[in-house]
């Protein structure tokens, strides 16, 4: 039963009692409860004839107003709904739920500070029953929604937001239809919406291909993950591999489990449960996986939490999944947490809530990682994103300029839809572009499995290190990135990232070809650095030196080249000089580390031997290098 309704019968008992009868109020309160029963089973137009009825027998009785004035609402009569919020304060000024209904009537339409002054004299006004409110269970929690209230009015008054500059647009008959599409997820390149669609009371994902003006026509997923059971609530991979998602009342540990599938060819796996660890007894559900998939934010009823449903964080270590912690009481209330999204910056948080301030049900939010496990204070999304009614499902794109969300709001094909929207700078994540890339034999061109090392050389730190066939991450602006891929019996790859801000729409596409170790066979080493018209190495180099050394150490036969390169900027003498020094200040390195000389030669090509266009800037900086050649190899 609502809590509006529940309280309309707790005041039709004491009425009689409490507020001086006009009219025949017998018979008004008998056409009130025919009222609230149709109302109650969902006949609406059934109530209203019979609250018409009560109010004819007395024009008085707020609670008929009150009834009137819910449905009108439901119906979206805003005139009707109003008229009968004035007279509920009208004819009984002394029941604060009156005050409290119409301020949230108002705050939905727009105005804030008409709800701030009916919020007011709620305050004034005697409790909602009459009765004690500190004794009072029902009494006490209307106050506490209606403190609730005033925040969320005084933040919509302080909210400068112009939804028309959100440009909302809905993703059209492709996507969505009459049936409720939500919980929409993608792919990082943007170019393929996995999302949840119920049709009748069943639930399936669904996706749909992106082309260039609009969404094409969905279809189910392809494969095992959909069953004659629900599934809901996508969290895709960056990298379109894996999905992880919540079934309710089936094969799990709990009332829901999170689960996860993976892409095998052209069809996604039956589902797998994500082990004891990740799933309870209680609910765990609503999963976000991180774009390098080694952290996961999930919604659960578990004990140890502030209340109702918090979100819980678990990392991937070691091949297993950690003991999830809760992410602590900045971001989790004594109300529910929910619907966790972790942008591909790795830092930046969307979730809905209905315990800090909002202008609905549930609202989203917005939170940034600080480290250490602390967060940034919970940030309301603002209007036009969050609306009175619950919005379900939030993403945002690599770029951070657009976000899609589900929701009901008018204009849209039935139930609800999803949309996007354009972001604010206020409310964006951290831009990020991305380096996908595959591993292949230079020579047979067969896919193969390599160590990949990804390293931020401004700062040392490792951002990926796995051991696969393919690999995928994101990347910040303004960074400088190494990357490295070696095998037993291979020359490593180098490959060497700088993305700008202007430059997150062109992510890196890298195919690694490896080198099989043999004569005449040579590597360009991309991640090693100086210093313009110097020869001395910057400290950035160091990281691709020491996989330079591992190599070597690791086969001793070797005699390797190594080569300074420039482009064709000044005379060839000072060119072959400095081409020479570099080569030298490699060697010196390498000689430092352990490396016998005798293994290493060195050479100044000057700008001899290009491999860009000495006309262009991206051209000369290719031509500006250190190669490593194998020439031989010493008596064993």
């Amino acid at each position: 039963m609502y809590m509006r309704i529940a309280f309309l019968l707790v005041l039709s008992i004491i009425s009689s009692c409490a507020i001086a009868q006009k009219g025949n109020r017998k018979k008004a309160e008998n056409e009130f409860m025919t009222a609230l029963k149709a109302y109650s089973e969902g006949n609406k137009t059934l109530a209203l004839q019979h609250i018409k009825k009560s109010l004819k027998a007395d024009v008085t009785f707020g609670n008929a107003w009150s009834l009137q004035a819910e449905i009108a609402e439901k119906t979206d009569d805003t005139a009707l709904a109003r008229a009968s919020y004035e007279a509920c304060i009208k004819h009984e000024p002394n029941f604060q739920n009156h005050y409290y209904y119409y301020a949230k009537f108002c705050l939905k339409q727009g105005q804030s500070e008409k709800a701030l002054d009916l919020l007011t004299k709620f305050n004034e006004a005697p409790s909602a029953t009459g009765f004690d409110p500190k004794k009072d269970k029902a009494s006490a929690n209307i106050i506490k929604l209606a403190n609730k209230l005033g925040e969320s009015c005084k933040l919509a008054m302080e909210d400068n937001q112009r939804i028309e500059e959100l440009d909302i647009r809905n993703l059209g008959p492709g996507v969505n239809s009459a049936n409720n599409e939500y919980w929409p997820g993608m792919t990082v390149d943007g170019e393929t919406l996995i999302y949840t669609r119920l049709v009748n009371g069943q639930e399936d994902f669904y996706l749909s291909a992106k082309s260039p003006d609009s969404w094409n026509n969905s279809r189910p997923l392809p494969g095992s993950i959909n069953t004659a059971n629900n599934e809901g609530y996508t969290s895709v991979s960056a990298d379109g591999n894996y999905i992880f998602f919540s079934v309710c009342n089936q094969d799990g540990y709990g009332s829901c489990d999170i689960f996860y599938s993976m892409l095998k060819g052209n069809n996604w796996s039956r589902r797998m449960n994500m082990g004891e660890r990740i799933n309870t007894v209680a609910w765990d559900a609503q999963p976000a996986i991180s774009a390098d998939g080694k952290t996961l934010i999930f919604s659960s009823a578990r004990p140890g939490g502030f209340g109702g449903k918090d979100l819980w964080i678990s990392y991937f270590k070691n091949g297993n999944w950690t003991q999830p912690e809760n992410l602590g009481k900045t971001i989790n209330t004594a109300d529910d947490e929910e619907a966790p999204y972790l942008h591909y910056d790795g830092k930046t948080l969307y979730f809905s809530s209905s315990g800090h301030t909002g202008y609905g049900q549930h609202d989203i939010f917005r939170s940034q990682m600080l480290g250490g496990g602390n967060w940034t204070n919970p940030e309301n999304m603002g209007r036009g994103i969050n609306t009175d009614a619950d919005e379900a499902g939030f993403y945002v794109d690599f770029k951070g300029e657009r976000a899609y969300i589900s929701s009901s709001r008018a204009g849209g094909y039935g139930g609800l839809d999803i949309y996007s929207l354009k972001l604010s700078a206020d409310k964006k994540p951290i831009p990020v572009t991305y380096v996908k890339g595959i591993i292949k034999d230079a020579e047979t061109k067969n896919e193969i499995t390599g160590r990949i090392e990804l390293i931020n050389l401004g700062n040392g730190r490792s951002i990926l290190s796995d051991s696969s066939n393919r690999f995928f991450t994101t990347l910040e602006p303004n960074g400088m990135y190494g990357l490295n891929v070696f095998r037993n019996g291979y020359l490593f790859y180098s490959a060497n990232f700088q993305p700008t801000p202007s430059g997150i729409d062109s992510p890196f596409l890298v195919t690694a070809l490896l080198k099989p170790i043999k004569m005449d066979q040579s590597v360009v080493l991309n991640n090693i650095f100086f210093e313009t018209d110097k020869f001395e190495l910057r400290p950035e180099s160091f990281p691709e030196l020491n996989k330079l050394y591992n190599l070597l150490k690791l086969n001793p036969d070797l005699v390797v080249e190594i080569s300074g390169h420039t482009d064709n900027q000044g005379s060839d003498a000072h060119n072959a000089a400095l081409s020479q020094n570099r080569a030298k200040s490699v060697k010196d390195y390498l000689i430092k580390s352990g490396i016998p000389s005798i293994t290493i030669k060195t050479v100044g090509y000057g700008a001899s031997k290009p491999i860009g266009n000495n006309n262009t800037e991206t051209g000369r900086a290719q031509n500006r290098r250190i190669e490593m050649k194998i020439v031989g190899l010493t008596k064993k």
